[in-house]
This record gives structure tokens, sequence and C-alpha cells, in this order.
């Protein structure tokens, strides 16, 4: 009888093992590598309007550098007490205003391309010129079904939704991880992808790398529950457990 027991607790424990489908919460479970064909190159990041830049002008006359470059908490990248980031604001038309130089049109160009663009018109009046410019308000949201969902500062130039997704935490068991949407907006325009975090060919999607102001949904999946209590969103499981261990004690008797 003690055997029939065993073997009854046995199967019991396959059968909740077996309602674990570890595919649907594992990423990327290809092992294809994809073809060089479709692996997503890195585009560069392009200025857009209500972007901030910081550009720093350095020169052999500190006097000269010192115009450019007035605020060292900005000119060291820094946020100031009153939370706003301080730089060059790219206006609606895709314009910014330096000392000297005036209005320059900076929008759609790398930051690489501002810092020529930049270094050729101080160089009419300036000698010795080296220019330095990066994006200071490259933020990304996550929303959704993640452990710490919020608005997260970009360091770099270089973000992807694994990211994102690793500074909320990463998703919740619960969460869906075959359709991450992206939520993107240029020149106005909002557009929206999906990404399967299950398929590695989601690395080739235009929205696996992020740009400024990109907002990540994860939605929730079909068994995810809002109770208001974590006793009652085991409930299910434990009277689960409580029927089946009934159940083995009267077969065994």
């Amino acid at each position: 009888m003690r055997s029939k027991s065993n073997y009854l607790l046995m199967m019991a424990l396959v059968i909740f093992a077996s309602c674990v489908n570890t595919k649907k919460i594992t990423y990327f479970n290809d092992t294809v590598t994809p073809g060089a064909d479709s692996v997503n190159r890195l585009q560069q990041l392009k200025i857009q309007p209500g972007d901030i830049l910081q550009i720093t002008v350095t020169t052999f006359d500190k006097e000269i550098s010192q115009i450019f470059n007035p605020n060292t908490a900005a000119a060291a990248g820094q946020t100031p007490g009153n939370g706003m980031d301080q730089g060059y604001l790219v206006d609606s038309s895709g314009y910014i205003a330096m000392p000297v130089i005036g209005k320059l049109y900076v929008k759609d160009k790398t930051t690489a391309g501002i810092n020529e663009l930049v270094t050729a018109e101080l160089s009419k009046t300036v000698r010795n010129v080296y220019v330095s410019t990066r994006l200071v308000n490259f933020r990304v949201s996550v929303l959704g079904d993640v452990a710490r969902p919020g608005s997260f500062r970009i360091g770099g130039e270089r973000a992807s939704v694994l990211d994102a997704l690793s500074m909320a935490g990463d998703l919740n068991v619960t969460a869906k991880r075959n359709d991450v949407m992206v939520i993107r907006e240029i020149n106005g325009v909002k557009s929206y992808g999906n990404i399967n975090l299950n398929d590695i060919n989601a690395l080739s999607s235009p929205y696996y790398y992020l740009t400024n102001n990109d907002i990540i949904y994860v939605k929730p999946g079909p068994n995810k529950s809002f109770p208001s209590s974590r006793t009652i969103q085991l409930l299910p499981v434990i009277t689960g457990i409580i029927s089946l261990i009934t159940t083995i004690v009267i077969l065994s008797k």
C-alpha cells in the first residue's frame, strides 16, 4: 500500500511540473543563430526636436572655452538641483542656438555630425577647436508586467529592449514575452512595433534598439491576476495541493 502511495505522489509531482511551460518564460528559445543578413546593425542615434544636447567646446584659450561652457555642472553631464537637464534644446524646427555661431540646424544629425558642424563653424574664427556632443535627456519608459515599471535615463547612445527591461527588474513570470510592444515617435508621428522575445529573430527587429522617449509596454499573460492579497493569489494553488493530499490519503487506506 505504501508503494501505491509513493507512486501516486510521484505522479502528482510529475503532473505539477508538466504544468509549467518553460519555453514561454525563456528568452530566445531558438538555437539557430540568425543569418548575417538578418542581424540588426545598430543605427546611429539621430537628433530630434525636444532633445537636449551637451556640446562641450575646448580650445587653448580658456576665456573662449568659458563662453561655450559657462555651467560646470552641465559640462560634466550632471543634472542640477532643479532636476532639469542642462544643455542646448533642439526647438520644434530642429535648430539650436549657440553663442558666437547663432542658430544651427541639427535635426536628423548624429552627434558625430554635430561635432563636425560646430567645429567647422567655430574654425572660421577660433583656432584649434575640439568639440564633443552628447544627448543628455535620453530616456525610455517601461510599463506593464515588469518588476519595477518607470522611466529610465540612458547614459550612452545605445540601448536595447533587453537593456531597458533589465533596468525595470526584468519581466514578471506572468508577462507575455512573445508580444512586447514598443511605442516610438519620430517627427511627430507615432509608430508601434511588437517584439517576440521567445524568438531569436527579435534581435533583427528595427525596434530592438531604442531611441529617445521610446515606451515599452509589456502585456500581462492570460493567467495574470490582480488580487489585493498574496494569500488570495495563491489560494487556487493551496486548494489544489490540499485536494491532492486528501485524495492520496483516501486511496492509501
